[in-house]
C-alpha cells in the first residue's frame, strides 16, 4: 500500500478540494469496510457507505461550518483497489459557495457587455471599471476565505486521515 499523503502536503495544493489516490492490494475491501467499526477514533467520525462510496466526516456535536468531508471512490482492478479520495466542505457549504462564484461570474459578463455598450456608445466606464474590481476583490476574497478555512480544518483533516488509514489497514 503506498504511503498517506499528509494534510500539509494536501494544504499546499491549490485546488481547493484537495485530491489523492491509494492503492490497497486488498480486492475484498468492500467487505472490510462493511464491518462496524469501534475504538476512540471512530467515535468522534460518522461513516457512511453506498455502493463505491465511502464518506467520513467529524460527527455532529464537533463540527463547524468549516468541517472537511473525506468521500472515497472504489475503483475495483485486476489485482487492487484504487482509492480516489477527495477532502471537500460540507455540500451544502460548497453549494452556497458555488452558487456565490457563478453570480460573480454572470455579474462580470453582464459588465463585459456594459463596459463594450460603453465603449462603442463613447460613454464613461468609471463606474464599469469599479464594479469589475469589485467582483474581482470578491473573487479574491472568497479564495483566501477558502483556504484560511482550509487551514482552520487541518486538525479535523488529520483526524479523518487517520480514520481512512485504520479503515484500509
Amino acid at each position: 500500500m503506498a504511503e498517506l499523503i499528509n494534510i500539509e502536503e494536501l494544504n499546499e495544493q491549490l485546488q481547493l478540494k484537495p485530491r489523492f489516490k491509494v492503492e490497497v492490494a486488498d480486492i475484498n475491501i468492500h467487505n472490510r469496510l462493511s464491518v462496524p467499526l469501534e475504538g476512540d477514533l471512530f467515535q468522534k467520525v460518522e461513516i457512511k457507505r453506498l455502493d463505491d462510496h465511502i464518506w467520513l466526516s467529524i460527527i455532529k456535536a464537533d463540527r463547524t461550518y468549516y468541517s472537511p468531508r473525506l468521500h472515497i471512490e472504489i475503483e475495483q482492478k485486476e489485482k487492487v483497489c484504487i482509492l480516489h479520495c477527495t477532502f471537500g466542505p460540507d455540500p451544502n457549504l460548497w453549494t452556497m459557495f458555488m452558487f456565490v462564484h457563478f453570480f460573480l461570474g454572470l455579474s462580470f459578463m453582464a459588465l463585459l457587455v456594459w463596459l463594450y455598450t460603453n465603449i462603442t456608445l463613447d460613454n464613461t466606464n468609471t463606474i464599469v471599471y469599479i464594479l469589475m474590481s469589485l467582483i474581482a476583490l470578491s473573487w479574491i476574497f472568497l479564495y483566501i476565505f477558502a483556504r484560511q478555512n482550509r487551514q482552520k480544518a487541518a486538525p479535523q483533516s488529520k483526524q479523518l486521515l487517520k480514520a481512512f488509514s485504520k479503515l484500509i489497514r
